[in-house]
């Protein structure tokens, strides 16, 4: 009597707490990562690195989906109504996360409540510049050359809006000095304007400008906690601790998708981002690998809305 007691409260429970773990983590194939940008970026070369793990670990088939448009914003937006159950997952930046829903005064998605972290897979650290030519040798001398020439203190980014632009932003406001913004058509017109000492000061992602220092063009300091290479210091070793900022990669799902599920899927992306292989690649794009909670994602993204939308408010910028 007590056996049969005993099997009918555990059917009971079972019955209240409905799929065991292992079912509520099954994922439907296939997983498509989707990429908002065009094939052969960044961001696209990271996804196919971890499409190809992700394949044996989850033992599913997972695709690389290119939805690219409108600075990422399509491919975002699409990703947002995909089904919520693990098989569809968005690489996303501080562009699509931070920046959009500041200076876009119509936008179809909702960082915070249409997605939800899953891991954070790179970083990659900001760095200013000046052409190998000039004087400047380090942040001090730059700030110096600022306030005895204001009307030549322009610093160019890659695009109006970008992050680089806003750490321009970041560098003057640190320094208590002004420069005034160029926008370029991409990092590669930056770098030929630096060249060619069209400008004067570049600001830009450090993988963009690395492989031109020091023969053509001189990088003066990186953002992040520790240098990149031995010959760059920081901002902070120059005595300017407050200016730090790094970009990254991370990806996210629609919301509501289980927790087991976006669990399952963290563990398996971090694992693959850490693996030797695929983290020598990443670090020969110029960035760093990490592979993150999604805990430790969400907390990310937060601290960077509280570094740079008071930045970008007080800019004024917005896009059209």
């Amino acid at each position: 009597m007590r056996r049969l007691i005993g099997w009918v409260l555990v059917t009971a429970i079972v019955g209240l707490v409905g799929l065991p773990a292992s079912d509520a983590q099954e994922i439907k194939g296939p997983i498509k990562i989707i990429v908002p940008y065009p094939a052969g970026g960044g961001s696209d070369v990271v996804a196919r690195l971890i499409a190809d793990k992700l394949k044996d670990a989850l033992g599913q088939t997972v695709i690389v989906e290119n939805k690219a448009g409108a600075g990422g914003r399509i491919g975002t937006e699409y990703a947002k109504g995909q089904p919520a159950d693990g098989s569809a997952l968005l690489v996303v930046n501080p562009a699509l996360f931070v920046v959009a829903p500041v200076v876009f005064s119509k936008l179809n998605y909702d960082p915070e409540t249409d997605f939800v972290p899953v891991s954070v897979i790179q970083t990659y650290q900001f760095c200013v510049s000046v052409p190998a030519a000039s004087p400047i040798r380090n942040v001090k001398e730059l700030i110096d050359w600022v306030r005895k020439n204001p009307n030549q203190a322009n610093y160019g980014s890659p695009a109006a809006g970008s992050l680089p632009h806003f750490f321009g932003l970041m560098i003057a406001k640190a320094a208590g000095v002004e420069m005034v913004h160029s926008s370029y058509n991409g990092s590669g017109p930056l770098v030929t304007a630096l060249i060619g000492n069209q400008i004067p000061i570049g600001v830009d992602a450090y993988d963009a400008q690395s492989a031109y220092h020091p023969e053509k063009i001189r990088i003066l300091a990186t953002a992040g906690a520790a240098r990149k290479r031995d010959d760059i210091p920081t901002f902070k070793e120059q005595g300017f601790p407050e200016i730090e900022g790094v970009g990254w990669n991370a990806i996210v799902a629609p919301a509501k998708t289980p927790k087991p599920v976006v669990e399952k899927l963290s563990q398996a992306i971090a694992k693959a981002v850490q693996a030797p292989d695929v983290a020598e690649k990443i670090r020969g794009l110029g960035s760093d690998p990490v592979g993150s909670s999604p805990e430790e994602a969400a907390a990310l993204f937060k601290k960077d809305r509280e570094r740079w939308v008071p930045i970008i408010r007080a800019s004024g910028f917005k896009a059209e």
